[in-house]
């Protein structure tokens, strides 16, 4: 039963609190875009992430983001498993801008993430 004043939690996969720092970059033509841009990730699923930015994003915007987190393991399906002893993995995948909201610090976004494809695994 909900109780009054909570919001039921929409997302579809667990989150994994774990701030790193990532490259993307925004996609407007893939076939020249470059990882220049970085960004601090706060959290991340299967479904997408969140992360800082030190500007405000429109929605559905698509950005371009290679992923590299230590201890991140990828089979020959693609399915990512996290070990404390593995090796680190990159991963590059395409998401969309789904939210953007401001902090309490000046200058700085919070901005959700839906991953849309994963383009392949990175060696």
């Amino acid at each position: 039963m909900k109780e009054k004043g909570t919001m039921a939690e929409r997302r579809r996969y667990d989150r994994l609190e774990k701030e790193f720092v990532f490259r993307y970059a925004v996609i407007d033509d893939l076939t020249n875009a470059t990882l220049a841009e970085t960004g601090l990730i706060l959290d991340i699923g299967g479904g997408g992430l969140r992360f800082l930015s030190s500007r405000r994003w429109r929605k559905n915007e698509q950005l371009l983001m290679k992923l590299d987190f230590e201890g991140w393991q990828i089979d020959e399906s693609g399915n990512v498993t996290i070990r404390s002893n593995a090796e680190s993995s990159s991963m590059l995948v395409i998401g969309a801008v789904m939210w953007s909201a401001e902090t309490a610090q000046e200058d700085q976004f919070e901005i959700g993430i839906r991953f849309t494809a994963r383009m392949h695994r990175d060696e």
